[in-house]
């Protein structure tokens, strides 16, 4: 099956990256000739799912997750030479001294589990164990359109660990082998998260907005995306908005030559459609914004099919 898999991303937040995304997913699982399958990448803050909610509370499954490993330390084994705290063992500062207790303390927090101190304690008085470092959601909604999505636990740093799992999850969902398609909703910047999310894609979709962050971020999501030699397409969000930085996206897509997926105008429906957790393309199908989707979901459907 030629199965494709494709991400929307953004450079920065907040540019209706995971609005498009939803509408997208809506759009797809209308369609006969798509089998769909999404994901919600961006593990540090998903929201995906109250767009796109389960059939049922009862119908959710929840995976702990151990991406992350973090020190332990054990008390019967210390001798209380205090060589870890005086002698720095931790570069990260994650140990600290209990006057009261003779005995060193972990912030567990700022732990990145390196193994220094397990390695430095001349009494082995420290082990380094996996800990759960978020979930891994999954479940089919009232459409029975099946989303995954993850969730990063509070202190954890292995992100874009637990969005290489997300990725693997989707892969033994019970209609992964039908799908034809896997669109994923990728998290904002160019850390590890968005490097895992995008990593084998076929296709990635760059959404972006004319101001001064909006272009910046784009250009260095840009780069990011090109250093994987995955071809792209931008979408331009707010299209119409009366900035002074519209001459400067415009002159960066004259000289770049990025191919334009399309341009949503500003359209009120689209915050209608969120305060009601829908689709815009469901709210408001008739609205130039929902028309504009439509248009870039065509258009994506059909180079997706040249690929």
């Amino acid at each position: 099956m030629n199965r494709k898999k494709i991400a929307v991303i953004s450079g920065k937040g907040g540019v209706g990256k995971t609005s498009l995304v939803a509408s997208l997913a809506s759009l797809g699982h209308k369609d006969n000739d798509v089998n769909l399958i999404v994901l919600d990448c961006d593990v540090d803050a998903p929201n995906l799912a109250l767009i796109l909610p389960p059939k049922s509370e009862e119908d959710v499954i929840t995976q702990d997750m151990y991406t992350t490993k973090k020190a332990t330390f054990l008390e019967e084994k210390c001798t209380q030479c205090k060589q870890c705290y005086d002698k720095h063992f931790c570069e990260f500062n994650a140990l600290n001294w209990d006057e009261n207790n003779n005995i060193p303390i972990i912030d567990y927090l700022a732990c990145e589990g390196c193994g220094a101190c397990k390695v430095l304690c001349p009494e082995n008085a420290f082990e380094i164990n996996p800990v759960k470092s978020g979930e891994i959601i999954s479940y089919e909604t009232s459409d029975e359109l099946p989303l995954v999505y993850g969730i990063t636990k509070l202190g954890s740093t292995t992100s874009g660990l637990l969005v290489s799992e997300v990725k693997e999850h989707a892969n033994h969902l019970k209609k992964y082998e039908d799908s034809n398609l896997i669109l994923i909703d990728g998290p904002p910047g160019i850390g590890c998260p968005v490097i895992a999310t995008v990593s084998g894609l076929d296709y990635v979709v760059a959404i972006t907005e004319p101001t001064p962050s909006g272009i910046h971020d784009l250009k260095r999501a840009l780069e990011m995306v090109t250093q994987f030699n995955i071809p792209f397409g931008i979408v331009i969000n707010k299209a119409d908005l009366k900035s002074a930085s519209q001459k400067q996206l415009k002159s960066y897509i004259k000289k770049s030559s990025h191919e334009i997926l399309g341009r949503i105008n500003f359209d009120l429906s689209i915050p209608e459609a969120m305060s009601y957790a829908e689709p815009v393309v469901d709210y408001a199908p008739e609205s130039d914004a929902s028309q504009a989707i439509n248009s870039i979901y065509t258009k994506l459907k059909h180079i997706l099919s040249k690929l």
